[in-house]
């Protein structure tokens, strides 16, 4: 079981971005799985993501980085990236880093949707 990932990411695609849901915990150790998720989406072109976080468990620094170069390369491009449904966890490391005053974080999936809508 030592090498078991911790972590999986779900994608739900939706007329105003593609939903992406990591379940999990992202470390060092699993960290492809998510980068090859989001790489995958941004590949597709410019459009919307919308990452939801409320399974997420524990996200490390270097997971921290995917995230912020997403939303840099995806909003240089004209695309929108929205987080939401951040648990207290979650929440807590975002303030902490510093990420809630940088990112576009929306307290629900339904509100990340309408700020891709606009």
């Amino acid at each position: 079981m030592a090498n078991r990932p911790d972590l999986s990411v779900e994608l739900i695609h939706h007329e105003q971005a593609v939903i992406i849901c990591p379940v999990g915990r992202v470390s060092g150790n699993n960290l492809e799985i998510l980068e090859s998720a989001v790489q995958e989406q941004m590949d597709a072109g410019p459009g919307n993501l919308v990452f939801d976080l409320e399974r997420l468990s524990y996200i490390s620094s270097v997971g921290l980085q995917v995230l912020l170069r997403c939303s840099r390369q995806l909003g240089d491009e004209g695309g929108k990236v929205v987080f939401c449904a951040l648990n207290e966890d979650i929440d807590n490391i975002f303030e902490i880093s510093g990420f809630s005053d940088v990112l576009n974080v929306q307290q629900n999936r339904e509100s990340a949707l309408v700020q891709c809508h606009d």
